[in-house]
Formats: C-alpha cells, sequence, structure tokens
C-alpha cells in the first residue's frame, strides 16, 4: 500500500506543453467538466503527442491557455485586457462550456445582435385619408422655363390635420388645369381605394400583400381579384396595384419624421415627454407618390415644417405647425419627371435628370424653373448647390441669395469648373466646416 501512493500522486499530476510553454495541473482541474478536449485527451479517445520530456503536447496559444487553466482552478475569470472573441474560439476548441456561455453573455453586452439599432417604438398605420372636395379646385403652378408666376400664391390654412380633413383652397393657376374630377358613382369612404394611375412607374414597389405567394386557393383567389378589378378599372391597370398602407418610404429631419405611403404621406414629431405623436396627415392624393422632403427647421420667423412630396411631374407643398395646423403652399409643374426632391435651407429643389431644376424660395414664395445641360451628378454643400454636368461642367446655384439675373429673371447658375476633355462630371462629393468662407469653398472644392 505504501509503496503505490507515490506513484498515485504522480499519476495525478499532469504535465502539459501548450505551444512550447510548460504547465502542470492535477487530473481533477482538467475534468470537472465533462465532455471536454481535456477528458477525451486524458481517456484516450482522441490521438496525443508528448515532448522529449514526456509532457502532452497541445499546439495552442499557450497565453489563452493560461487564461482558461486559471478558470478551471478557480471557476472564476478576469476579462480585463483579454479579447472576448478570442477567448472564447479558445473555449470552443477546448469545449469549456460554462465559459462559453459567460463569454456569450459578455458579447451580447458589447456587441448588439442587432447592429446597435434599438428598438424605440411602433408607430401603427393611419387610417386611409379621403380625398379632398371635388368642388375645392387644387392649386396649380405651371411656370415656364423662363417665367414666372403672375399670381403670388395664396396659402390657405386648415385646422389640424386628419383623416376626414378635407381643407379649403384657393384656385391659383398660370396655366392649364391637368387635375381630373373624381368619378361621382365612386366611393371615397373605403378603407382600400384601388384605384391607379394610368400610367407605369420606372421603379415598381411589391406590395406587402401580394395574393402570389401560394399556388392552390390563393392562386385561385388573385384570379378572381384581378378578373374583379379589370372589370372595374381595366385590363392595363389591375396589374399595377399597390397595398395603400404599405410604407414606401421614411424621411426624418431633427425631431420630425414623413413616412410616405402609396396615396398619402403622415408626419410624426418627437418629444421628450410623450415619445412620437401625430402631427399631419396628408390630403388622399389620385396618383402613387414618388418622392418626399421635409424641412424640420425653418428660418427665424417661420414656424411652420415644410413637407413636400412629388409623383410624375407634379409637387405638393404644405406647412404643417406644431399644432398641426397645416397650410397648403401649392402644387407646381416642373413639366419633366422629378427625380430628385429635397430641400436646402428653407428652399425646396426639385432635380430632373434632363436638365430642369425647379426651386421654391420661401421668403419670396416663388417658383422658379430652369433650364441646364443634363445633370449626371450633384451635391449639396451648405446654401450650395453643385451640378455634374454631362458636357464636363460643374455649375453651383447660392440657394442662400436666390439670385436671378436682371436681363431675363433666370437664375443666376455659375459655371465652377470645365473639364478640357468635355468628359461627363458623374460624380461630385462636396463637404463644407461650418466656418468654412465662400473663398475657402472653391480653394476646397
Amino acid at each position: 500500500m505504501k509503496s503505490s501512493l507515490p506513484s498515485l500522486i504522480m499519476g495525478d499530476i499532469i504535465h502539459l506543453n501548450v505551444g512550447g510553454t510548460r504547465f502542470s495541473t492535477s487530473r481533477q482541474t482538467l475534468t470537472w467538466i465533462p465532455d471536454s478536449f481535456f477528458t477525451a485527451l486524458l481517456s484516450n479517445r482522441i490521438a496525443s503527442r508528448r515532448d522529449e520530456t514526456g509532457a502532452l503536447f497541445i499546439d495552442r496559444d499557450p497565453q489563452i491557455f493560461s487564461i482558461i487553466l486559471n478558470y478551471l482552478r478557480t471557476r472564476d475569470i478576469d476579462l480585463k485586457s483579454i479579447d472576448i472573441r478570442t477567448l472564447r474560439h479558445e473555449a470552443e476548441y477546448y469545449g469549456i462550456t460554462p465559459l462559453i456561455r459567460r463569454l456569450m453573455l459578455c458579447e451580447d453586452l458589447t456587441h448588439s445582435s442587432c447592429g446597435d439599432v434599438l428598438f424605440y417604438g411602433y408607430l401603427p398605420p393611419p387610417s386611409i385619408p379621403l380625398q379632398e372636395s371635388a368642388s375645392v379646385p387644387v392649386s396649380t403652378t405651371d411656370v415656364g422655363v423662363h417665367g414666372r408666376t403672375v399670381a403670388s400664391l395664396r396659402p390657405e390654412t386648415s385646422q389640424p390635420s386628419t383623416s376626414q380633413a378635407t381643407p379649403n383652397q384657393a384656385s391659383n393657376t398660370n396655366g392649364p388645369q391637368n387635375q381630373k374630377p373624381p368619378t361621382s358613382n365612386h366611393t371615397r369612404n373605403s378603407s382600400l381605394d384601388y384605384r391607379l394611375p394610368q400610367r407605369s412607374l420606372q421603379h415598381s414597389r411589391n406590395p406587402s400583400l401580394d395574393l402570389r405567394h401560394a399556388r392552390n386557393s390563393s392562386a385561385d383567389m388573385n384570379k378572381y381579384f384581378r378578373n374583379e378589378v379589370g372589370l372595374v378599372f381595366g385590363p392595363h391597370q389591375a396589374s399595377g396595384w399597390v397595398d395603400p398602407l404599405r410604407v414606401q418610404m421614411i424621411k426624418a429631419h431633427h425631431n420630425w419624421i414623413v413616412i410616405a405611403y402609396a396615396h398619402f404621406i403622415t408626419c410624426y414629431r418627437l418629444k421628450d415627454s410623450s415619445g412620437w405623436q401625430h402631427a399631419f396627415t396628408s390630403p388622399h392624393v389620385e396618383a402613387i407618390i414618388e418622392r418626399v422632403a421635409i424641412n424640420a427647421k425653418m428660418g427665424s420667423g417661420a414656424d411652420g415644417k415644410m413637407v413636400a412630396i412629388s409623383y410624375g411631374s407634379q409637387i405638393r407643398l404644405w406647412s404643417v405647425s406644431e399644432d398641426g395646423i397645416k397650410t397648403n403652399i401649392g402644387t407646381f409643374n416642373l413639366n419633366v419627371r422629378v427625380e430628385y426632391l429635397f430641400f436646402i435651407g428653407s428652399q425646396l429643389v426639385a432635380l430632373s435628370p434632363t436638365g430642369k431644376i425647379g426651386v421654391w424660395h420661401a421668403m419670396s414664395q416663388h417658383w422658379q424653373i430652369q433650364d441646364v445641360v443634363s445633370i449626371s451628378s450633384f451635391d449639396t454643400a451648405g446654401s450650395f448647390l453643385l451640378l455634374g454636368c454631362n458636357n464636363g461642367s460643374i455649375y453651383y446655384i447660392d440657394m442662400q441669395k436666390f439670385p436671378l439675373r436682371m436681363k431675363d429673371n433666370d437664375l443666376l447658375v455659375t459655371e465652377l469648373y470645365r473639364d478640357p476633355n468635355l468628359d461627363p462630371i458623374t460624380a461630385i462629393s462636396v463637404y463644407l466646416t461650418p466656418k468654412t468662407s465662400k473663398l475657402q469653398f472653391y480653394n476646397y472644392f
């Protein structure tokens, strides 16, 4: 008995060579976690190699192994100055399940699985608004290339917008009206409006309610639906149906967001005391909304937030107060399809790659259209709008001054650069610090 005791004690001490570094520990320390790398190694379930001293050789990082061995000894770990991802990788190799679970919790605290996007709230879809009364004409300003509005727009103010609000608008036109009166035998009180525009859009948006996702009963229902709708709206319209409550676009500015659906928009504002609050819902728009823009921080003396939408060549602009009172600024026509709609300061800008620029100035309440060369790129920097054109030139417009040429009242479009080879300007990127002066603008461009 006495002769076997020393050999038993020596057998409980395990000598390891991990990456060239020697470690000595007890068998109990290595095997208290079942089904780990060490239990399989010591029970000869996996092949092992020994160095010249007889120590078991493991070809792994000795520094990380020392941390894992200390955890096996104390069942505690200090994560200071340790890469958790690397440590977890080694713990998975050795099969240290309790340590792996703790490291996974630590990773969840330091690295969010959803990309650090925290859930803040859910905004339910609003009720589909009614279209404005057919007896109230919509103000449309159709200005030519060099034209000016003959009569200034007279904004009409309405009460806080709801799904039933139908504000009064003054008729103020400078050109022929293209508005279609609503069909007298079609009710607007339905919660689902199936009417469609005549033309097809270039960027199709598939509805979230797509009846073609199934192959059996849903396919029959889809066929029945298409036939019924085709009888009412014609065969060329049924295929372009868009879910009226599917979100198409979201734009945000400061503490306001605007959510665009197929035929209307709705605005929410964020208050620290009560969270997101509904502020405005536009009237029903006949065509599908394609672009949306919002400016929640106007100049001094202006309390309203400016919201604009575009569909085809038409642009509609509203002013919305903090209390949700809507003022209809007007409906403008760029004469070509609007591809880009945005604000530069308090000025609304509509662009078309064909070379047309539409600008609405907040101070003068003036809508101006200007022709330039075909636009291939653009960027904004402060109050400047820079245009890269197909003829190799870069033009800029200072929107803060809204300059007009004296001889023809056109926008003052200044050429900033011309490519010697007349190659198209396909991309522009400009950044101006708040302290950059106009002189430095030319140097930093």
